[in-house]
């Protein structure tokens, strides 16, 4: 059974990722709590892509929306993590 919503639940986590990726801009590597709220719209996008890929399987995974959003998701993430530690560092 195809899942219905794919493109539009496709669309809201790359949403979350770029909005994620846009936060972790705005924090520079210098506001941890920024980071902290790009860290739970990755969590989020990443709910999605795997309740995508749960509920509509091949048709999900095999998508290129789904995997541009999956390879960005895992890009911010990194990003995420050097920000962060470049603010521990700094610390």
């Amino acid at each position: 059974m195809a899942y219905e919503n794919l493109h539009e639940e496709l669309q809201r986590a790359s949403a979350l990722v770029n909005a994620a990726q846009e936060a972790v801009i705005q924090a520079q590597g210098q506001d941890m709590e920024v980071l902290e709220q790009a860290e739970q719209q990755l969590k989020s996008a990443e709910q999605t892509l795997r309740n995508l890929q749960r509920q509509a399987g091949t048709e999900a995974t095999q998508n290129s929306q789904f995997q541009q959003a999956f390879e960005e998701l895992h890009d911010v993430r990194q990003q995420v993590q050097e920000a962060q530690q470049n603010i521990n560092d700094i610390l």
